[in-house]
């Protein structure tokens, strides 16, 4: 918080506390906004802000929230924009919010994650048809050029061309990964394959861990971003800053 001015984070404040209607704290949300920044901008030593945000909320709040106000994802959006035009971050286009109702997340809590994602990546599907049918579309962005759409409930990453996803590196084992869709948690389980270089998410070493939209997979060093796209609860697709 402390890259944030005093009179700008009380405007900022003011200005979110009117789009969450009083059911969640404005200064809890501005500052895991601002950490979520923070840490997409960890490592990195570009001024260039994240573009994408994934915003888990207890469903219960979500749907209250977007009762009252249904315009909440661009209401968020201007002000994710508005805080990271104070941290002197430079946009290429306005951030997108993605809103995502889930039980498992307690009343009055939240969960922010952000990354950078180039526009217009290469699409392919992990399978031809669907098996899939969600109201959120997972994928993955790999060599942060291209985005693979997970269709498929067993998805296999690797270095070996028989993998559902290939990765022309040597520090990537020939199995690598496995993504494992979990019915009943309605998320995927990222599972180690005994793998050479080992696979960490979010910095730390895994042998195994659900997926959560905005989690960087390191697979020997090789970084993935698993994300989804929500059909409801977001803003439009973005376009450039002209």
């Amino acid at each position: 918080m402390h890259r944030l001015e005093d009179l700008a984070q009380q405007l900022i404040e003011a200005s979110l506390a009117r789009a969450l209607g009083g059911k969640l704290a404005a200064s809890e949300v501005l500052r895991a906004i601002v950490r979520a920044i923070e840490d997409a901008q960890a490592g990195s030593n570009s001024l260039v802000a994240p573009n994408h945000f994934w915003v888990t909320l207890n469903e219960g709040d979500l749907r209250a929230l977007e009762g009252e106000h249904p315009q909440l994802a661009d209401a968020l959006s201007e002000q994710v924009r508005q805080i990271m035009l104070q941290m002197g971050l430079r946009l290429d286009a306005p951030p997108r919010v993605l809103l995502w109702g889930a039980s498992h997340m307690p009343p009055r809590h939240l969960q922010v994650k952000a990354r950078w994602i180039a526009f217009n990546l290469a699409q392919t599907d992990t399978s031809a048809t669907p098996a899939l049918p969600l109201p959120r579309r997972p994928f993955l962005i790999v060599d942060g050029q291209r985005q693979i759409n997970l269709t498929s409930t067993l998805v296999r990453v690797g270095r070996a061309h028989d993998n559902d996803v290939v990765m022309d590196d040597r520090r990537v084992s020939r199995h690598h990964l496995e993504l494992r869709w979990q019915s009943d948690a309605e998320r995927f389980l990222a599972v180690d394959l005994n793998s050479s270089g080992g696979t960490r998410l979010n910095g730390y070493p895994i042998k195994q861990c659900t997926l959560e939209a905005g989690d960087v997979l390191s697979l020997g060093g090789v970084e993935i971003i698993y994300g989804e796209e929500f059909a409801l609860q977001s803003t439009a697709p973005m376009s450039p800053v002209a």
